[in-house]
């Protein structure tokens, strides 16, 4: 990280930890903000990069930036003294931005920052999910360099170049439904019992594969994932082979943690008669 980038986080830590322990209201919070989009992100205000109090579809944003008169990103800021940012501080935010096309949301209190992606389609509402979160406080004594390479995505070069877009589909490509996916593959799951037959006392077939996987992916990676079978290669045959049952994990996680559930309240009901 460069030293003049460092210390400009540096001194912004220091003034929202000073800002949220005298309380700093709303708006003197943004004012900060939008000096911190200047000096260490790289917009412009007399360029028009930065507006603040900014209409869309006659309602109003705390800070939108642009790029070349275009908005890139939408900023929701609350006071330096909220604590705890929750996802419903974005809705006003999140309902501007869709109706005027933008994809990203920041919400922020100048300390605690989560970075929004949305996304909408007609006749199912809009979605937000998490790209990420940070601490200005915590991290720049923990890994600063962690929170410039969060932090530095939402700078205007990065934006203009297209990086942060770019990380948005990393991301998408690397989450725990895509990895899950590609893992119950057939030529993976093939990959692993050819490996695995290597020390086993019998050949293992497919099913037995599958199991053995699915029971070391956690139980929350298993269930974004949905419903999952092994994925079979399409074979250029002349006719077509009948395929082998598929196996519902998802539904296997929901019926163990059914049982989980069932095993605590028992549980529970043995306490209360005991005392």
């Amino acid at each position: 990280m460069d030293k003049t980038v460092l210390n400009q986080l540096r001194k912004y830590a220091d003034a929202f930890r000073e800002a949220r322990d005298r309380g700093a209201n709303e708006s003197d919070t943004v004012m900060f903000l939008v000096k911190f989009f200047e000096e260490v992100l790289g917009y412009e205000s007399l360029k028009g990069e930065i507006s603040k109090e900014v209409c869309i579809k006659e309602k109003y944003c705390d800070v939108a930036l642009k790029i070349e008169g275009t908005v890139r990103i939408l900023v929701e800021g609350k006071a330096a003294s909220v604590k705890g940012l929750v996802d419903k501080h974005i809705d006003q935010a999140e309902n501007y931005a869709s109706k005027a096309g933008i994809r990203w949301v920041i919400l922020t209190n100048g300390i605690e920052w989560k970075l929004f992606h949305l996304s909408w389609a007609e006749n199912e509402g809009i979605a937000h999910d998490l790209a990420w979160q940070a601490n200005l406080l915590d991290e720049m004594q923990s890994d600063h360099e962690c929170l410039w390479e969060k932090l530095g995505l939402l700078c205007r070069s990065s934006v203009d170049k297209g990086l942060l877009d770019e990380y948005w589909e990393r991301k998408k490509a690397l989450n725990p439904a895509s990895v899950v996916r590609v893992v119950f593959s057939e030529d993976v799951l093939r990959r692993i019992r050819t490996e695995l037959n290597r020390n086993a006392p019998a050949r293992l077939d497919m099913e037995d594969v599958f199991s053995a996987v699915r029971d070391v992916i956690s139980k929350e990676a298993l269930l974004e994932a949905g419903e999952i079978s092994i994925s079979k290669r399409r074979k250029r045959r002349k006719k077509a082979a009948k395929a082998d049952d598929g196996i519902d994990a998802a539904s296997v996680v929901e019926s163990e943690l059914k049982l989980d559930e069932t095993a605590a309240t028992s549980d529970s009901v043995c306490a209360d008669a005991t005392a």
